[in-house]
């Protein structure tokens, strides 16, 4: 059979295609539900990658010369990114390059037994032509997928924010605007909002509090990995004194380390102080600092075991306000500003082109690094898709196995 023949097969002539293509425009419903019933799929996800059935195909007929490279948009974002039009014998056999599998097409029924032939063949063929394969893979960019930890560590951030900024006016009109406040929470209760209100106002600027500056730190860590000089790289001494030393000398050496800055960052820019005023919130949080005297929330007395407040009021409108001067979800609101606008500060130091490259690669979750060019970019659009067709068989449902 020449499907299992892989020396046998050619790519479509310009006629066959012309042909093919007259035949969709021409052909009945009839006629096209005969020819779909007529053909089989085999997805290969784990057998053959999409690099080995590429640099294959290519290394022997050429360019893609099918319908889907011809509708596919010059960029990444494409459900399918190429195809070969080939014919075994008479038959059709077509590859189909999705994202991260291939598709292969048969005229007529394939059985297991078959399929794991065929992917046989085609792998023991890559040997036959593997001077070609290599040299055309040898010329292919290479990325590597690196991940985004500021992108994950913002979004949280983002998601906290957001939290505290519905909490606290809901408690400030609950609790501060109303002195007798009892009645009013307990119904808040009942309808199953208090949990949400207290982690509002409790757990969610304590969390914030402690991601702020890391968000900052791994926006910093982005800006090193996209624009540090090749020879900075190059000085391993160099570069690791650098990247571990403090944070305010690495600021500053930013201009000089890396590309794409028009100006130094300057160490009395009020940038600086506000930011280490949020990290030191930082630090007394994680080291547990507390002054009992200085950070008292309140003073009580008491008489034997009878607590004499020397403040009254409503119970639990002290309670919840005692909640917010412990934990200042406004002053944490505040921080957060304080660290984009610190963010943006640096993004203004860069030129205009290395801005714009910058922020691109901050929103991808998943930014690619060119090894031999040495430079950072986006490879993917945001979203994911794929695609299914009814009886699609994929080479690890074969029974016999093929890897």
């Amino acid at each position: 059979m020449s499907f299992l023949d892989p020396e046998t097969w050619r790519a479509y002539t310009r006629e066959e295609f012309n042909d093919h293509l007259r035949a969709l425009k021409t052909g009945d419903d009839k006629s096209r539900k005969r020819k779909k019933s007529g053909r089989a799929m085999l997805v290969l996800q784990e057998s053959i990658s999409p690099l080995d059935a590429y640099t294959y195909l290519h290394a022997r007929f050429g360019p893609p010369n099918g319908l889907q490279t011809m509708f596919a948009k010059d960029d990444s974002d494409n459900l399918f990114h190429w195809d070969y039009y080939l014919k075994a014998g008479d038959l059709d056999l077509q590859f189909v390059g999705a994202t991260e599998e291939v598709h292969v097409w048969f005229s007529g029924k394939f059985s297991d037994r078959k399929c794991i032939k065929f992917i046989a063949a085609l792998r023991r063929d890559f040997g036959r032509v593997a001077r070609e394969k290599g040299r055309f893979s040898s010329g292919l960019e290479k990325w590597n997928i690196f991940p985004n930890q500021y992108l994950a560590i913002a979004g949280r951030c983002a998601d906290l924010y957001d939290q505290i900024e519905a909490a606290v006016p809901k408690v400030e009109r609950l609790v501060a605007a109303s002195r007798q406040a009892t009645r009013t929470l307990l119904a808040d209760k009942r309808r199953k909002s208090h949990a949400k209100l207290m982690a509002g106002v409790t757990t969610a600027p304590t969390e914030l509090s402690v991601l702020m500056p890391v968000m900052f730190e791994s926006f910093i860590g982005l800006v090193v990995v996209a624009f540090i000089k090749p020879e900075v790289k190059a000085d391993r001494a160099a570069f690791d004194e650098f990247v571990r030393g403090p944070l305010n000398g690495k600021l500053v050496a930013l201009f000089e380390k890396c590309s794409g800055f028009e100006r130094p960052l300057a160490q009395n820019n009020p940038a600086f102080g506000r930011y280490w005023t949020v990290v030191n919130k930082r630090n007394d949080l994680m080291h547990g600092n507390v002054d009992p005297v200085h950070d008292a929330l309140e003073v009580v007395y008491f008489d034997g075991k009878r607590p004499l407040f020397k403040t009254g009021g409503d119970r639990l409108r002290q309670h919840w306000l005692r909640l917010m001067d412990r934990y200042r979800p406004r002053d944490v609101l505040d921080d957060y500003v304080a660290m984009h606008a610190f963010i943006i500060e640096i993004l203004e130091h860069m030129t205009p082109a290395a801005r714009e490259g910058m922020e691109n690669i901050m929103s991808d979750s998943q930014p690619g690094w060119d090894t031999k060019r040495k430079i950072a970019g986006r490879l993917f659009p945001d979203h994911v898709a794929t695609v299914a067709f009814p009886d699609m068989r994929y080479d690890w449902q074969l029974r016999g196995g093929v890897l």
